[in-house]
């Protein structure tokens, strides 16, 4: 069957996995690279002699050159770890499960993945569809990696736009259970092979889906251009090569266990004036909020729907709304009308991080606010639907506009370009 240019391909893969059966794999797999600060990246070396912050993540030295660096010692030990069967390569083609039980604020969810490989498109022009801009150098550093490993690490995570049959046929397909961990913050990780006889239905329950870049955009831009240079060094190319797909974790947008969080900014480095200015400006639609609520804000501002804010300074909060009838999104309304207009940050100072502070976790956010933070901005992430339609029409949401929580993890599969 031909394929249209807005019908995504998505595909089994020998897989490459840690011999799961010899390995305490709690103790092999790392959150993704981008979340690990310098502790924890000491903390997962000393964890284990495999562990996959070694390629994902690996620790510079003072007298590192282009012969030797973070980046050939993590080829070097794919290779040693495949050679001394650390490391095995399925015989044949797989897609698997990847299901992570979690707890949000006393309710318990389940989220579903399915992981495979996606043809690589250009973003926006055909069915992957792209909401945050990329930035340079997360970009050559991973171009880098893969260049010397000449392998996926770790999963792009893109949602499926359904009305939630692919979900179920994740639910119900047949799937071998191969491992399972949890990891500190408690969340559950199952990792399910589906066997091939199902790889059909799989692949053509998505093959009318459109597929949102979720979290990843770094690596699937990367993998974009690794794809290009090779199609450029190669007389022969097919289109059927390794490097003409991506490793993608792929959930339904209609999964109960999608959950979307806000990320709290946190502004610094404004005049005093700026703040209090912004203070006096903005109008409560309830009574002040006191410090002791702020750990709340999230459901407070549930509660409240679109269009409302938080702005929580040192001694005391507001929550706000600003009337706009458009169809932006509350997260580019915040940037625009309070970040840009009101403190008077410029986008410039918003990517260099000049005069903001970006917090996954209220409380951190909270805790920096006490020490060097002026106010914390907050407001109801949109929904996946929404951010779907937003970037269809070709816009492009801030940077850190949402939280898919939780994380995928690294180590689980690796996926061979070659």
């Amino acid at each position: 069957m031909l394929k249209t240019a807005l019908m995504a391909e998505v595909k089994p893969f020998r897989g490459i996995l840690y011999d799961y059966e010899r390995l305490n794999m709690g103790e092999v797999v790392a959150p993704p690279y981008d979340t690990i600060n310098e502790d924890l990246q000491e903390k997962l070396y000393q964890t284990s002699p495999y562990n996959v912050v070694r390629v994902i993540l690996g620790k510079i030295y003072p007298d590192d050159d282009e012969q030797n660096n973070r980046y050939t010692r993590a080829a070097e030990y794919l290779r040693k770890w495949q050679k001394e069967g650390v490391l095995k390569k399925l015989e044949q083609e797989h897609f698997f499960g990847y299901f992570q039980t979690f707890e949000v604020e006393g309710t318990t969810y389940t989220r579903k993945a399915l992981i495979g490989r996606v043809r690589i498109e250009k973003p926006g022009e055909g069915s992957i569809i792209p909401h945050e801009r990329t930035l340079s150098g997360p970009k050559r550093d991973r171009l880098l990696l893969f260049k010397q490993t000449k392998m996926n690490l770790s999963p792009v995570f893109g949602i499926a736009l359904d009305q939630g049959d692919f979900s179920q046929v994740l639910e119900e397909a047949p799937k071998k259970l191969l491992f399972q961990f949890k990891d500190p913050d408690g969340v559950l990780h199952q990792f399910y092979l589906f066997p091939s006889d199902v790889s059909d239905k799989i692949s053509g329950t998505l093959s009318d889906k459109r597929i949102l870049i979720a979290d990843g955009h770094h690596r699937y831009e990367t993998a974009l251009n690794y794809m290009n240079e090779m199609k450029a060094k190669n007389p022969n190319h097919t289109g059927d090569e390794p490097y003409n797909f991506v490793m993608m974790a792929i959930v339904s947008s209609k999964d109960p266990g999608l959950v979307v969080l806000p990320i709290h900014r946190v502004i610094k480095n404004v005049e005093e004036r700026k703040v209090e200015e912004l203070k006096n400006r903005l109008t409560p639609v309830k009574e002040k909020l006191t410090p002791e609520s702020y750990p709340k804000v999230r459901k407070i501002l549930q509660e409240y729907g679109k269009r409302h804010f938080a702005a929580l300074f040192k001694s005391e909060g507001i929550i706000f709304s600003l009337s706009d009838t458009s169809d932006e999104l509350d997260i580019v309304l915040l940037h625009r009308e309070i970040i840009h207009n009101a403190l008077g940050i410029t986008e410039e100072e918003v990517k260099e991080k000049l005069k903001i502070e970006y917090f996954k976790n209220i409380s951190e956010a909270i805790s920096y606010l006490e020490k060097a933070g002026k106010v914390i901005l907050s407001y109801n992430p949109p929904t996946v639907e929404e951010i779907a339609d937003y970037s269809l029409k070709g816009k492009i949401m801030p940077q850190k506009s949402t939280y898919f929580y939780p994380k995928f993890y690294s180590g689980l599969v690796f996926y061979s370009l070659e």
